[in-house]
């Protein structure tokens, strides 16, 4: 019979297994990984508990800074945030001038598009409708470096983060999946296609009264989410992905929080979204403004399409200015 290679201790390959992860093990005892896999299982039966893998954490414990990054707030910051712009090739939507605009008015120390610039419909799962032309790739890149450079240019000293949506992974995603030989090439992961961004899954902001959350995933879904996710988290916390707009307030023993969704940039009604079949959609476009002043978050606002051409900011119904 052959020598068994990994570890015989349940407890040393667990201390190995959630230091190292199942590649480095396997690569460590020259074993297939599948084995490293089948052991873990059997150790996690052995004592009673899960292995964790450590791939999304450093050597602090903390989330990778690909994964979570963060900044420090001294005393006051403007952030302009906005959500699930889904560009088109062929259009602009209303959102997203009343964006460039707001952010050439308002100047913001910081601005985070959270999630989902990219549709990805060509690289999706799922099947067409019918015969539904779908925009390439190629047509889709452009389309959000074209939106990306009108913000640029409107606000060009504010930092500006990506923070990663489930369409914009679908770039990455697919490629991993069928060409798992370019991985490290340049242009094959979707950052390299936008340099002025930086990526990232969180976004936290410190120095407030209590950390800011902001990432494209509510900590928990449904019709419910400003509420559930700043309930779960304890932090104040911006999300997309439910292209709904509110604030939930939520104060208990810990102090006063936000749970905050940003709505969506993108027009309900465009293309993108003949998957829903015409159901009503419980969406509202636009975005949010947020401000820290002494060290305090205000009450974030809303700039919430009135209808195509116009958008409410402040009490007040505004025309955006076509190009």
């Amino acid at each position: 019979m052959a020598r068994r290679k990994l570890p015989a201790d349940p407890e040393v390959f667990a201390y190995e297994f959630e230091q190292l992860g199942a590649s480095a093990m396997a690569s460590k005892y020259k074993v297939d990984v599948r084995n490293v896999y089948n052991q873990r299982r059997n150790v996690e039966g052995d004592l009673g508990r899960s292995l964790h893998v450590p791939a999304h954490l450093d050597r602090s414990g903390k989330p990778r800074p690909n994964i979570r990054k963060s900044i420090t707030v001294e005393k006051d910051l403007c952030l302009l945030i906005g959500s699930d712009a889904h560009y088109e090739i062929n259009s602009v939507t209303t959102a997203h001038l009343a964006f460039v605009e707001l952010a050439k008015e308002l100047q913001p120390d910081v601005i985070v598009m959270n999630g989902d610039l990219l549709d990805g419909s060509s690289i999706s799962r799922h099947a067409p409708l019918g015969w539904e032309e779908r925009p390439t790739v190629e047509e889709e890149l452009n389309a959000v470096k074209q939106r990306l450079t009108e913000i640029e240019k409107a606000a060009p000293s504010a930092d500006r983060f990506w923070t990663m949506g489930n369409h914009d992974a679908r770039f990455d995603m697919r490629l991993a999946d069928l060409l798992p030989q370019f991985k490290g090439v340049q242009g094959f992961t979707l950052k390299d296609h936008f340099v002025g961004w930086k990526f990232c899954v969180s976004l936290w902001v410190d120095g407030a009264e209590r950390p800011i959350v902001i990432k494209h995933i509510p900590v928990s879904g449904g019709v419910h989410a400003g509420y559930n996710s700043t309930l779960k988290s304890g932090t104040h916390i911006i999300t997309g992905h439910t292209h709904q707009m509110e604030c939930k307030s939520w104060t208990d023993y810990t102090g006063h929080r936000y749970g905050v969704q940003c709505g969506t940039m993108a027009d309900p009604h465009q293309p993108t979204f003949d998957y829903a079949f015409d159901a009503p959609k419980n969406w509202t476009s636009g975005f949010v403004v947020a401000h820290i002043r002494d060290n305090f978050l205000l009450t974030p606002e809303f700039v919430k399409v009135h209808k195509p051409g116009e958008y409410e900011w402040r009490g007040d119904i505004h025309k955006v200015k076509y190009k």
